[in-house]
């Protein structure tokens, strides 16, 4: 069964900018029996870049719904948002959770809140502090029950060289909170094309009840295609524990 998750659209705007539906008409060629949209939620008063804007996600759900509706019984069509855990933003992702036409609510950390209105791009020591911030955003994120999956976890340590004990530390607690929690992590196949993005040492550390999911991470029609079967290289153990969400 072909599960194509975590697609992106051209609303992020550093997606390739064709329409929802050639997506989806791709993943009936490659008989695929679901693709999950998650594209880069918007916060309010669109205060970050890199995705959609805030005046765009009604129309995001409401396209999304339409084509779900109209290629029901040949593919399962998910309406997903991928969003970074900021606590200031708790209400939000509280309306977020509530609503009906929303599948999946996704965590993706790339970077975290200090405080209200400072976040840790603004930040000159990145290297010595981001993995430390991003993961503990993780786990808050994990604790409050509003999201299911949690995207490329290992990719909060892209800035750390060499694996230590705190790293350990940091990955321990969002993988037991994950598996009490039944909160799916996301194994990125995008984060295999780029250095230090994917950690073998932060998989390595999986507890027998953990749910994972292959995810593509897709900015463009050809990534539908991105290769799974580079996972095998990694080890088969990580490789064939795979849940569909």
């Amino acid at each position: 069964m072909l599960n194509l998750f975590h697609v992106h659209t051209y609303r992020c705007n550093h997606a390739e900018n064709i329409s929802d539906e050639l997506y989806i008409k791709r993943a009936l060629q490659l008989h695929a029996n679901s693709i999950t949209f998650t594209d880069h939620a918007p916060f309010p008063g669109n205060c970050f870049g890199n995705r959609m804007q805030y005046e765009q996600l009604p129309e995001y759900i409401s396209t999304l719904q339409e084509l779900k509706m109209r290629y029901q019984g040949q593919i399962d069509v998910k309406i997903g948002l991928e969003i970074e855990y900021l606590p200031s933003f708790q209400s939000y992702y509280e309306e977020l959770a509530a609503c009906q036409h929303l599948d999946i609510l996704m965590v993706g950390q790339h970077f975290y809140e200090e405080k209200p209105g400072q976040y840790s791009f603004l930040l000159k020591n990145k290297n010595e502090v981001e993995h430390r911030g991003c993961m503990t955003a993780i786990h808050q994120a994990i604790e409050t029950g509003f999201f299911s999956v949690i995207a490329h976890p290992d990719r909060s340590f892209r800035r750390v060289t060499g694996w230590n004990e705190e790293c350990t530390t940091l990955s321990r607690a969002v993988i037991e909170s994950a598996a009490a929690k039944g909160i799916v992590l996301e194994r990125n196949l995008s984060s295999l094309e780029q250095k230090n993005y994917f950690r073998t040492e932060f998989w390595n550390l999986l507890l027998p009840n953990n749910k994972t999911v292959t995810g593509l991470d897709a900015h463009a029609l050809s990534e539908l295609e991105r290769d799974e079967n580079k996972l095998k290289n990694i080890g088969r153990k990580m490789y064939a524990s795979r849940v569909r969400c």
